[in-house]
C-alpha cells in the first residue's frame, strides 16, 4: 500500500530523529508522573499522622508492644494472661518510645517514622544507582532520581509509609547498610558499619537477612580478610544483643520471635494478596529484566580480590539481595500474610530499575520501551489514598466508643486495639495472634474462653459479626463470646459490640 496523499514514509534518519526527540519528552513525563505521587504520599503521611485511629489492624498491638518495651511483661515466657505477642525484635518500639517523647503520642511518632523512612528509601535507592552506574552526568542522575521516585508509586510501600509498623524501618536500615558498604569499596571500616546496619535491620525486622548476606558475600569475593573480619564483629554484636535479650526474658525473646510467629500457608488468602499488589506487577517484570540485564553484564567482569570495582560489587551486592529477597516473597501466604512482605523486594529492585535505564543509555539503545512500560504503570494510580479530613462522624463516633471503653470497669477485649490505647486499657490478647495459635497448638485458649463465659470483660469488641469469615476468633471463643455478650450492637460501619444481657 502506498503511504496515501501529502503522506512521506518516515526514513531511518527520521525516525532516529523522532526517537531523539521523543525520549526525553517521555523521560520529563515520567519524572512528572513519579515526582506528584511522591508529593501525595507525602501528603497522605501527614494525614495519617494526624488521624487517631486504627488505620490497619495490626498498629494497636504494635502500640501495646512499644508500651511494653522496655520493661518486664516485654516478650514474657508466661503463656498467662494478659496474652501479648511480640513477633518482631524490639528496636522499632525503642525508636517508637524515644519519638513518642516528644511528641506525646505513639501511634503518631510510629507513623512519623514510617513515613520518615519512605523518604530515605528513596533517598538510598537513588544513591545505590549512582554508585553502580559509571557515570555521573546529568542522565544518569536523571535515571537515579526516577528509580528513587518509583518507590512512592509501589502499593505496598506507599501504604506501609502510612502505618504504625515495623517494615519501612527495617527497610531502610537493609538498604542503608548495602549503600555504605558500597561505598566504602571494600575498606575494612565502612564494610563494618554497613553490616551493622544490615544487623540493625534484622533487630527490627528479623527476616532482613538478604542485605547483610549480600555484602558478606560480595565482599568475600573481592576481600576475604575484610569479610571475615567486619563479619565476626557484626556476628559478635549480634550474638551479644540476642544472649542479653534472651538473659531479661529468660528466654521468651526467641520463643516469641520464631516459635509464635510460625503461622499456617494458606493458599486463598496469599492470592489475594498477591491480586491487592497488582499494580506493582508491570514495575516488577521490569525489575526482573533489569536484573537478568544486569546479571548478564556482570559476566565478564571479575570478582576476585580486588578485581572489581566500586560500581561493580554494588551491582553485584544488589543482585545478591534482590535474589535472596525473591523466595521471602512467598511468605506473603502466610494466613497472616499481607502487603508488607513485598516491600524489601520491590525496593530494591528499583534499583535495578534505575540501573538498567542507565546502561540501556550508555549503549546507545532505546530507553522509550521501558520509559513507557513505566508510565502505563503509574499513570493510572490513585494519588491520595487518605482525605486530608476525615468525616467528622467518623471522629466522633470513634472518639464516643473510646470514651466508652475508658469508662468500663472491667478489661475490654477489642479487635480494633488502638481504640483500648487510645482509651488506656491495656490489650489483653491479641484476637489473630491467639486464634492462630490455639489452631496450630501452640497456645492453650482455655483461660481465655472461660474468661469470656466468666463476663471478664465489661464487654466485647469486632470487626466482623460472621463468625464463618473471620481468623480473629476461633470458634470457642466465638461461641464463647456469643453465649456470654448476647447483645449485640453495631457501631457506625465495621464495628461490633458485644454485650452481656445486665449490661
Amino acid at each position: 500500500m502506498g503511504s496515501g496523499p501529502g503522506l512521506m514514509p518516515l526514513t531511518v534518519g527520521s525516525r532516529r530523529r523522532l526517537a531523539e526527540w521523543a525520549e526525553p519528552v517521555l523521560l520529563g513525563l515520567l519524572i512528572a508522573l513519579v515526582s506528584v505521587h511522591a508529593v501525595c504520599v507525602c501528603f497522605d503521611v501527614v494525614s495519617a499522622i494526624r488521624y487517631p485511629f486504627e488505620l490497619d489492624y495490626t498498629e494497636g498491638i504494635v502500640w501495646q508492644q512499644a508500651a511494653l518495651i522496655p520493661g518486664p511483661r516485654m516478650y514474657s515466657p508466661s503463656p498467662a494472661i494478659p496474652f501479648v505477642g511480640f513477633p518482631y525484635p524490639p528496636l522499632y518500639h525503642l525508636l517508637v518510645r524515644a519519638v513518642a517523647c516528644v511528641m506525646q503520642d505513639m501511634l503518631a511518632a510510629g507513623r512519623l517514622i514510617s513515613g520518615v523512612a519512605i523518604l530515605l528509601i528513596a533517598i538510598l535507592v537513588a544513591g545505590l544507582v549512582l554508585t553502580a552506574s559509571r557515570r555521573a552526568d546529568a542522565r544518569t542522575i536523571a535515571f537515579a532520581s526516577v528509580a528513587g521516585l518509583l518507590v512512592f508509586c509501589l502499593h505496598a510501600v506507599r501504604l506501609w509509609a502510612m502505618f504504625l509498623r515495623v517494615d519501612m524501618l527495617a527497610v531502610a536500615l537493609s538498604l542503608a547498610g548495602v549503600m555504605v558498604a558500597a561505598r566504602a569499596d571494600g575498606r575494612f571500616g565502612g564494610t563494618t558499619c554497613g553490616l551493622l546496619l544490615c544487623l540493625a535491620a534484622v533487630y527490627t525486622r528479623q527476616t532482613m537477612l538478604p542485605s547483610g548476606l549480600a555484602v558478606f558475600a560480595v565482599t568475600v569475593l573481592r576481600s576475604p580478610r575484610v569479610a571475615i573480619g567486619a563479619g565476626a564483629i557484626a556476628l559478635g554484636a549480634g550474638l551479644a544483643a540476642l544472649g542479653l535479650l534472651e538473659y531479661v526474658t529468660s528466654g521468651g525473646f526467641l520463643r516469641h520471635i520464631l516459635y509464635y510467629n510460625i503461622n499456617r500457608y494458606n493458599l486463598q488468602t496469599g492470592l489475594r494478596t498477591f491480586r491487592g499488589e497488582q499494580s506493582s506487577f508491570l514495575p516488577a517484570a521490569v525489575m526482573v529484566v533489569g536484573a537478568v540485564t544486569i546479571a548478564r553484564g556482570l559476566r565478564s567482569r571479575g570478582l576476585g580480590l580486588g578485581g572489581a570495582d566500586r560500581a561493580t560489587a554494588t551491582r553485584a551486592m544488589l543482585l545478591v539481595y534482590f535474589a535472596l529477597a525473591t523466595p521471602l516473597l512467598l511468605t506473603a501466604l502466610k494466613s497472616g500474610g499481607s502487603y508488607n512482605y513485598f516491600i524489601d523486594w520491590l525496593c530494591v529492585g528499583c534499583t535495578l530499575i534505575g540501573i538498567l535505564l542507565c546502561d540501556i543509555a550508555a549503549s546507545g539503545q532505546r530507553l522509550m520501551p521501558v520509559m513507557s512500560l513505566l508510565i502505563i504503570a503509574v499513570a493510572p494510580l490513585p494519588l491520595r489514598m487518605l482525605p486530608d479530613r476525615f468525616p467528622q462522624a467518623d471522629l466522633d463516633r470513634q472518639a464516643a466508643l473510646v470514651a466508652r471503653i475508658a469508662a468500663a470497669g472491667k478489661p475490654v477485649a477489642s479487635e480494633d486495639m488502638t481504640l483500648l490505647m487510645r482509651a488506656g486499657k491495656p490489650v489483653i490478647f491479641e484476637p489473630s495472634l491467639a486464634t492462630e495459635l490455639a489452631l496450630v497448638g501452640r497456645w492453650d485458649e482455655t483461660p481465655l474462653v472461660e474468661m469470656i463465659r466468666a463476663q471478664g470483660f465489661a464487654f466485647m469488641i469486632t470487626t466482623d459479626d460472621d463468625p464463618s469469615d473471620t481468623d480473629r476468633r476461633s470458634p470457642a471463643v466465638d461461641a464463647a463470646m456469643r453465649q456470654a455478650y448476647p447483645r449485640v450492637e453495631q457501631v457506625g460501619t465495621g464495628l461490633w459490640l458485644h454485650l452481656p444481657d445486665t449490661g
